[in-house]
């Protein structure tokens, strides 16, 4: 088992190939042999009962001849004849008795064929013939036998050269491709992200070649993602830190009297920060491919209604028109998590919409499918911009910059709590009318 593991992949072809040829044509001499031998040997049988049935036709002349019954000079005469054919032959009369002194003995065990010999519809003996070889095949037989084993062997030995000149031919082609998917993967694995490799001839070496290229691709799109999230998570933190920082090294150089409007701006930097660092928590915890759902079948109606009244004061205070329809409608999912993807949701609408707006979340089953949908009149996103929603830290200026208070970060955890439910997540939107984002859950009733 060692050794084989050492093998490379174009040995390996060689030695399939080479084995699978010398099995071939092993496995077709087994059947030919057999077949053969069968056919050769019912041959000769029929060949040797011919034989026996013309001497007995011969014998019955003569003694129609002789006149006088059996006498010792007609079995002399049939043997001669016999073994002029390779055979020995015995003649008895109608009684068992040996015609002529000299007659051979038949040896048991030894293929034979026997005639009766019939003189005017009277049977007056019988002849048994035998080959003198003591084998059922003549010399000829033998011969064109052996000559087809050796045939066989040397179809063989083609089989099993042509198997590996096929096997040199083709193992190269086959390998190629996958040293450069090896060579690929080492390059991706010394960081070259944007290596890409070509596809081979074969469909399965395609499919293999471009799945290879699809996670290349998505290595180096979460290598951007990741850079991009470290550089935004510095920006993020840079901002209300140097704030914090500023503040502090005036009040301690005593440039700044008044004492408390200076702490209350601290304690809004320090609030900033601290939503940030919850939020990007929550985030890398629903990303996680492993989240723990506690699911059970929730009232979404109910569970929306909740949330709902909880944030109701906050649209109130900011001018807004809140607006609830809510209808009837089960989910199997963690009902912690779906509470915060409505919050995330209605905040989301809080903040981009504009005193004198309006803001409407309804609550709907359709096809047991269970949707939550969250419309408001606020700034809206640009077409160019909706790919982007979901993004971590996305923020289209100048409408939905940092001066909303939002860390950029709850529409991402939006869509991966959604995806943890295994639902899905969408958002339309125009430019300066508004935009509204609709969530669905698979049915409840398969998963009960």
């Amino acid at each position: 088992m060692r050794l084989w593991r050492r093998i490379g992949l174009r040995s390996r072809l060689a030695l399939a190939l080479a084995t699978v040829a010398v099995f071939s044509v092993a496995l077709a001499t087994v059947f030919a042999n057999i077949g053969l031998h069968s056919r050769l040997d019912q041959f000769a049988r029929d060949r040797m009962q011919s034989a026996a049935t013309h001497s007995a036709q011969l014998a019955a002349g003569l003694y129609r001849d002789e006149r006088r019954g059996w006498t010792p000079e007609i079995a002399t005469e049939l043997s001669h004849v016999a073994e002029i054919s390779g055979y020995r032959l015995a003649l008895v009369d109608v009684t068992g008795r040996p015609v002529g002194p000299d007659t051979p003995a038949e040896a048991p065990g030894r293929p034979s064929a026997r005639a009766p010999v019939v003189v005017d519809d009277r049977t007056v003996g019988s002849v048994s013939i035998w080959p003198v070889e003591g084998s059922v095949l003549s010399g000829e037989d033998r011969a064109l036998r052996d000559r087809l084993n050796q045939l066989h062997i040397v179809a063989g030995a083609l089989a099993l050269a042509l198997g590996l000149i096929v096997a040199g031919v083709m193992a190269p082609a086959l390998a190629r491709p996958l040293r450069r998917l090896t060579d690929g993967a080492r390059r991706i694995q010394r960081g070259e992200l944007q290596t890409r490799v070509v596809a081979g001839s074969a469909p399965e070496l395609r499919e293999l070649a471009n799945a290879f290229n699809r996670l290349a691709e998505t290595l180096a799109q979460e290598e951007e993602i990741r850079r991009a999230a470290a550089a935004d998570i510095a920006h993020e933190l840079r901002t209300p830190l140097t704030g914090v920082l500023s503040r502090i090294e005036a009040a301690q150089d005593g440039v700044l009297p008044d004492e408390r409007r200076n702490l209350d701006a601290m304690h809004t930097e320090a609030l900033r920060l601290t939503s940030l660092v919850e939020d990007l928590g929550q985030l890398a915890e629903a990303q996680q491919p492993g989240l723990t759902l506690h699911k059970e079948m929730v009232d979404l109606r109910a569970l929306v209604e909740l949330r709902a009244r909880v944030h109701r004061d906050y649209f109130e205070a900011k001018g807004l028109t809140f607006e609830e329809r809510l209808s009837s409608a089960t989910v199997y999912g963690d009902s912690g998590r779906l509470a915060q993807i409505v919050d995330n949701l209605l905040s989301n609408a809080l903040r981009y919409t504009d005193a004198g707006g309006h803001v409407t979340i309804e609550v709907a089953e359709r096809a047991g499918e269970a949707s939550i949908e969250v419309r408001d009149t606020g700034v809206g996103i640009d077409d160019e911009d909706l790919p982007h929603v979901f993004e971590r830290f996305w923020r289209a200026e100048p409408s939905r910059d940092r001066r909303t208070g939002g860390t950029g970060i709850g529409l991402s955890i939006v869509r991966e709590l959604v995806r943890a439910h295994e639902g899905h997540v969408v958002v339309e939107s125009q430019l300066g009318e508004g935009s509204c984002f609709r969530v669905t859950f698979p049915p409840a009733a398969s998963r009960s």
